[in-house]
């Protein structure tokens, strides 16, 4: 069983159940996150893939933002759907045989709090 959610580095699940986050309650239940609009900008004002910090973890792993982004959410523990009309895209999408750190990982999850404040 899934549920799908919008998932981004700026709203990665966004409720909150109970004290839980979102991604904690479906662990709980067993469900498997299905995150899409990973590199959406919705509903903030800069678009992910140009955020900075995004963009110099790209560089550092010689990846793009959108590989990032889509690392990011798969090693949160969400599955992602990603979307393009682009041949060259598709396969980009599908190039994530690399693994952020763990300071990569706190800081993406960490900008959710900046956009917040």
């Amino acid at each position: 069983v899934y549920v799908q959610n919008k998932f981004s580095i700026y709203s990665p699940g966004e409720q909150q159940v109970g004290d839980d986050s979102f991604l904690a309650f479906a662990r709980e239940q067993r469900l498997q996150v299905m995150g899409y609009s990973v590199i959406n900008p919705w509903p903030f004002l800069m678009p992910p893939m140009e955020d900075p910090h995004v963009r110099v973890i790209a560089s550092r792993h010689r990846r793009t933002p959108a590989q990032v982004l889509h690392r990011w959410a798969i090693q949160q523990g969400a599955a992602v759907i990603p979307k393009s009309a682009s041949s060259a895209r598709i396969e980009e999408n599908a190039q994530l045989d690399f693994q952020l750190s763990s300071l990569d990982m706190r800081l993406l999850s960490g900008l959710v709090a900046l956009c917040e404040s």
